[in-house]
């Protein structure tokens, strides 16, 4: 397996200090505290309630970073982000490329690119996919977490994750590859999946099911090669 080289990211941020370790865990308590208190969204009237969700729980020393959409309708009433459906199945891909049952909770980073729920999507099932403008207000969020953790491997779920971290790409372009990128003054490797929404149909698709079959290999291959 070769990476493909360097992604520098579609989207630039500001030069964050690299702190020792304490300093760090301080810094993210901070971070953390802060978005759980934004409402810009609200008060932008973008979203009709301000339920942000800080998602990460907080440990530096977490070498995976797991980055969804948004939260779901109920992601403020739980402790843990990914414990419903998509949970279910994200932990099956990970105990498909060899991880033990509880990694996703127990190693793993959790953060997404929006940090509340955005609303129906209407007409069709599911959640209403975050707005340009609301992924660039939340955009500082991310770049702090990936500064301050400085994960090793990040999972990007989805076309906005994949958007946000690779730039825009179809899925299938994606999916079942690795980039190295470098963000927030942190060089880090990028595996993007589908999402593991139970509504998606992407997987569907026999040629997208051999694509993720690959994207499982990679992992696989990096918990090997890494000792995740």
């Amino acid at each position: 397996m070769a990476l493909l080289g360097v992604t520098v990211s579609p989207f630039p941020s500001k030069s964050i200090p690299l702190l020792p370790a304490g300093g760090r865990e301080a810094a993210l308590a901070t971070l953390q505290a802060e978005i759980a208190s934004c409402a810009a969204c609200a008060l932008a009237g973008r979203i009709p309630e301000a339920r942000p969700i800080h998602r990460g729980k907080g440990r530096i020393g977490d070498r995976i970073m797991v980055v969804g959409q948004a939260p779901g309708v109920t992601g403020h009433e739980h402790p843990r982000p990914f414990s419903g459906a998509a949970g279910r199945t994200l932990r099956g891909w990970l105990t498909a490329a060899g991880f033990d049952a509880g990694a996703l909770h127990d190693r793993c980073y959790l953060t997404s690119i929006t940090r509340c729920f955005p609303g129906s999507s209407g007409a069709s099932k599911g959640d209403r996919m975050p707005t340009a403008a609301e992924v660039t207000r939340c955009r500082p969020f991310l770049d702090r977490e990936l500064a301050l953790v400085r994960p090793e491997l990040v999972l990007a779920l989805g076309r906005l994750a994949v958007t946000e971290l690779l730039g825009p790409a179809p899925l299938a372009a994606v999916v079942g590859t690795v980039r190295e990128v470098e963000r927030a003054d942190h060089r880090f490797v990028v595996l993007p999946f589908s999402h593991p929404s139970g509504i998606s149909r992407w997987l569907n698709d026999p040629a997208n099911r051999a694509h993720h079959d690959r994207a499982i290999a990679l992992l696989a291959g990096q918990r090997q090669r890494h000792g995740y």
